[in-house]
């Protein structure tokens, strides 16, 4: 019996081990194609006024500046709507992007600039910077997981 039991604990590892490991889908172009796509549809969205908003994932995390985090499509969607009410969105233009792919995971740091109406004002703009984090669905298909970004504008004089 002494001699059983160190087979019967090695067995596991060893039937594990000759089991076909699944390895994290290749980097391509095609990856960071889709990534840019995902985020051609963020900005449709946004600019459009659409709170579908399919192009986030289900356990989406918003993190705009000055505000408490968005987490989860439905609380994404309705962050979506308020912001709609409160301002037109006309522009959102990327100046620079860098994609790196990693399995699974898409990082894309950005920066660029939003033009913008707040509701019954005059139209502005502001530049920003931020990161972005898809994750490949079952489906293959990538979704925004995490959007954070900021302003490069001042933080307004204190009295």
């Amino acid at each position: 019996m002494r001699r059983l039991l160190p087979v019967a604990l090695l067995l596991p590892l060893a039937v594990s081990a000759c089991l076909p490991q699944s390895e994290p889908a290749a980097s391509t172009e095609e990856d960071v194609a889709a990534v840019l796509a995902v985020r051609a549809a963020e900005v449709a969205s946004i600019t459009t006024g659409d709170t579908v908003i399919a192009h986030v994932a289900d356990d989406i995390v918003l993190m705009p500046p000055n505000s408490p985090a968005v987490v989860g499509k439905t609380a994404a969607r309705a962050w979506s709507r308020e912001l709609s009410q409160q301002a037109t969105i006309q522009a959102i233009d990327y100046t620079s992007a860098d994609v790196v792919i990693a399995g699974d995971w898409a990082i894309e740091r950005y920066a660029g600039s939003v033009t913008m109406v707040p509701t019954g004002g005059e139209p502005m703009s502001e530049t920003l910077k931020g990161i972005h984090i898809y994750r490949r669905q079952a489906d293959g298909s990538w979704k925004l997981a995490q959007d954070v970004w900021n302003s490069d504008q001042p933080l307004p004089e204190m009295p």
